[in-house]
């Protein structure tokens, strides 16, 4: 599991430090808290939420995120009054990495 997520983490460079990384990660937390996140990550409902932002909202997402669709992110923008989403078109679920110059550049941005 932790594997499938390792691989679908990133969309260009998933070096082998990278992913022993992420894999320790993974190896290091309880196991009873992974179960309970992936839980959550299921049957959360948030939708409810959406309406009481009231803040500025940047929404970064990668194209190829094999994780977390980029239809959701589309979704959340259209949801979160004054969000705005911008597209990582190199970037899997971890634009930070795949895309960091371009990340840091659109964070400073919005900050």
């Amino acid at each position: 599991m932790i594997q499938n997520v390792i691989d679908g983490f990133v969309f260009q460079y998933l070096t082998k430090e990278f992913s022993n990384w992420i894999m320790d990660m993974g190896l290091e937390a309880a196991s009873w808290s992974t179960a309970a996140i992936i839980r959550t990550l299921r049957d959360e409902n948030l939708y409810g939420d959406f309406p009481k932002i009231h803040v500025p909202t940047l929404i970064i997402h990668g194209i190829h995120d094999k994780v977390i669709p980029f239809a959701q992110a589309q979704e959340l923008n259209q949801r979160i009054k004054n969000s705005k989403l911008v597209p990582f078109q190199y970037s899997g679920h971890g634009p930070f990495w795949d895309e960091r110059d371009k990340f840091n550049r659109v964070l400073a941005q919005f900050i």
